[in-house]
């Protein structure tokens, strides 16, 4: 497009003097991101000193993702964890993640009350260093995680908003607990690769190394210099798994959950299908769930697709140009940062039909909007060169604990109780409760389901 047709990026409006835009961008992310829509497709925000460019046109948020990939690419993308989720490697730890599931909801009680978010979060967690790298935490290494994870994703989330990093050693409230918070998740990674893949008389590890994350990362080459990567790589690399594969995938089973509590024909749908799944004996012996079988799931491959949909983790993520790039009729500079969500897209009436309505079978491929909405209408794990690499593990594993979970617990709703959308680095499921009823195959649940199902 020639230089004179580049339409002027347009500022959002409500600039406050020095602090820009960055008290309403942290009070309400989804609301201020969601009205700029009316602005501009591409929207220019003040963090303080720093403009931010804001994607707001779901066409130019795919064109960022994939037509821009290596112009703009994310920060701390490494080829090494590609080779860690492939097919194979993903249907070797489908029994973990049961097995580690299992052993939690089995410490659950019929009538018992739950926080689901709290639950969530310990089992993404367990399932995280066992699955992947083949460990167990000590009880009060788990604890203190859990305890610190508030604090770790309210910091990564405000220091990746400030306008000069030098913000980021003042002592400041959030700049303390985020520091603190990180030291704790470095003790934790530490003792997980310490652990990592050893069998012993504890419960230290599953025995099986050669099959483990940690493993795998030890042995690949860096692909940038084609040596091995060092401790301290394998190390970064670890935190970046602790990171992904816990909030993001605790918050997105809270949020199942609660869409399952206020729907209940939908969970008893769910629950017939999940039934017909091959069972593990109560010793572990037998056959269990297998990434085949979760495969001829399609209703329940609907509800978590539309639950990922309504329910994106993340409120907002941040590339920067590394040239002069063009997003449609805008030019944006080099060293620009590039802001934007996926639940914008994914709340668009122009992609899906009364967006805020949970329906998994708007999926259906002869449903309009669903299936064959078009590549601009469905980026939970990102699109393009740089998505998401564990993308089929989270699938599966979300899978696996809706399974575990469903065919051994009927969940029941708690008066008064529901989850709050708190954004803080993802967008939390805040406050939900949960009653426990147990259950077995083809129970009252599975019946009403069939009475339900057209």
């Amino acid at each position: 497009m020639p230089h004179h047709a580049h339409r002027t990026i347009p500022h959002a409006p409500g600039l406050i003097p020095v602090l820009g835009h960055a008290p309403a961008l942290l009070r309400d992310p989804l609301g201020f991101i969601g009205a700029l829509g009316r602005v501009g497709g591409v929207v220019r925000v003040r963090l303080g000193p720093r403009t931010v460019c804001v994607v707001t046109d779901p066409a130019l948020v795919h064109t960022l993702l994939v037509g821009l990939a290596h112009d703009c690419p994310p920060q701390g993308v490494r080829d090494t964890l590609r080779a860690a989720f492939t097919a194979e490697r993903v249907a070797s730890c489908v029994p973990v993640v049961e097995e580690v599931t299992r052993e939690r909801v089995g410490r659950w009680r019929h009538g018992h009350v739950i926080d689901v978010a709290r639950e969530m979060n310990h089992l993404a967690l367990e399932i995280v260093t066992r699955a992947l790298f083949g460990a167990r935490l000590r009880a009060d290494s788990a604890l203190a995680f859990h305890r610190a994870l508030p604090d770790l994703v309210r910091g990564q989330l405000v220091r990746s908003l400030y306008p000069h990093r030098a913000l980021a050693r003042l002592p400041l409230p959030v700049n303390r607990g985020y520091d603190a918070a990180l030291a704790v998740l470095d003790r934790v990674v530490d003792q997980t690769l310490a652990r990592g893949g050893q069998s012993n008389g504890d419960g230290g590890g599953d025995g099986d190394g050669e099959r483990t994350l940690l493993a795998l990362l030890r042995a690949t080459p860096d692909p940038a210099t084609g040596s091995p990567l060092d401790e301290a790589a394998v190390r970064s690399e670890a935190i970046t798994m602790f990171g992904a594969g816990t909030e993001p995938v605790a918050t997105t089973l809270t949020w199942l959950f609660h869409e399952l509590l206020r729907h209940p024909r939908v969970c008893a749908r769910l629950m017939a299908e999940l039934d017909g799944l091959p069972r593990a004996a109560p010793d572990g012996s037998g056959d269990g769930l297998t990434l085949d079988a979760l495969g001829r799931l399609p209703y329940t491959a609907r509800v978590l697709r539309e639950v990922t949909r309504l329910h994106a983790p993340h409120a907002f993520l941040l590339r920067t140009a590394a040239r002069d790039v063009d997003l449609g009729p805008y030019r944006v500079p080099a060293g620009t940062g590039l802001l934007y969500s996926l639940t914008a897209p994914h709340r668009d009436p122009a992609h899906h039909r009364d967006p805020l309505r949970f329906d998994p079978d708007r999926w259906l491929a002869d449903r309009p909007g669903g299936a064959a909405a078009g590549p601009h209408a469905f980026l939970p794990f990102g699109v393009g060169e740089h998505r998401c690499v564990g993308e089929t593990f989270a699938w599966a594993e979300l899978a696996v604990v809706a399974a575990t979970v469903l065919r051994a617990w009927q969940p029941l709703p708690v008066a008064g109780s529901h989850a709050r959308e708190v954004v803080s680095g993802t967008v939390q499921a805040q406050g939900l409760s949960m009653a426990l009823a147990a259950r077995t195959p083809g129970g009252p649940a599975a019946t009403e389901a069939a009475e339900a199902t057209p």
